[in-house]
């Protein structure tokens, strides 16, 4: 069912980034808040039950995230160059130095120190979500390290969680290490964890703080401040959400193609933003939607093509 999930979230970011809001929410903040905590559920999962226990088993983590993760990146980066470069759209302004920090994409997560403009306009950033994938990226290279050690878990749990909150009330600056800088929201990916292992006690603990920190924001009228809202409530349901779904056993139909598309319309749906303002000069929904799944499903039909070719040329 975590495909259907993930399908949905990634349609609630796309219509973030249309400027469709729920309630004056940002949607988009709440569902990667989500992302987040069902990336630390999964990995959990990966790296205790399914990558060997071997002498190299950190490395051999590390090298399924990348198969994971770059594929289908590099393939809408790919797409997202020729567009840009065939039609000039939103100037483009290439360096060497900046197609790095889009191939690399953690340097993406620091956006702010390099160009505010990333999730304007197309100037550098080729995928402007790609931000939080830095994000991701930094969590993965961390979260072997809090499998291994419970007590670097906790500590790393807490410490976080710290962060976030004076963040929230604006002692640190609020966007950033509320809901952008790894230090601040690595307890997030943490949640993830301890519902895979089915540790009860942190994730209560979590719960109530994160209830009493947004009830006291609001009670100082503070929740309004970057996405304290958002976070808050993406935590608050992403919890008891993702614990109840672990334990449903059904297993529904194209479960895991929803999954795989969610990934690349997270990825994609900016490329179809861009491509339906050149053409149209507008941003029309329905013909973006319609787009970005065309873009991903390919991408997907690709990579399990590559996957195939590459388990064949093992074989021979």
């Amino acid at each position: 069912m975590f495909g259907y999930l993930r399908f949905i979230l990634s349609i609630l970011v796309m219509l973030s980034h249309l400027n469709i809001r729920f309630f004056t929410l940002n949607q988009g903040v709440f569902a990667v808040t989500i992302f987040y905590i069902l990336a630390g559920f999964v990995v959990s999962y990966l790296y205790s039950s399914i990558i060997p226990n071997r002498k190299y088993k950190i490395l051999l983590f590390y090298r399924d995230r990348i198969n994971r993760i770059f594929p289908l990146y590099l393939y809408i980066l790919i797409l997202t160059i020729i567009f840009l470069l065939l039609t000039h759209y939103g100037n483009p302004n290439f360096t060497i130095l900046k197609l790095f920090y889009n191939i690399t994409i953690i340097p993406l997560n620091y956006y702010m120190y390099i160009d505010s403009t990333i999730l304007t306009n197309p100037s550098w950033c080729l995928i402007p979500p790609a931000w939080s994938l830095g994000t991701e990226l930094q969590a993965y290279l961390l979260l072997p390290f809090a499998l291994i050690s419970l007590r670097f878990r906790y500590f790393s749990l807490f410490f976080s969680f710290t962060v976030y909150a004076l963040a929230n009330f604006t002692i640190l600056q609020p966007d950033y290490f509320g809901y952008r800088f790894i230090i601040g929201i690595f307890f997030i990916f943490l949640i993830g964890t301890f519902i895979q292992e089915s540790k009860y006690k942190p994730l209560i603990l979590i719960w109530i703080l994160t209830l009493i920190l947004i009830s006291t924001l609001i009670y100082l009228n503070l929740e309004k401040i970057a996405y304290a809202r958002e976070t808050s409530i993406g935590i608050l349901i992403g919890i008891p959400l993702i614990y109840m779904l672990s334990k449903v056993k059904i297993k529904l139909p194209f479960n895991s193609l929803f999954g795989s598309l969610s990934y690349a319309i997270f990825l994609s749906h900016f490329l179809s933003i861009w491509i339906i303002d050149y053409f149209l000069d507008k941003k029309e929904t329905i013909l973006i939607l319609v787009l970005t799944i065309f873009i991903s499903f390919n991408g997907v039909f690709l990579e399990k093509k590559i996957k195939i070719s590459k388990k064949s040329v093992k074989k021979m």
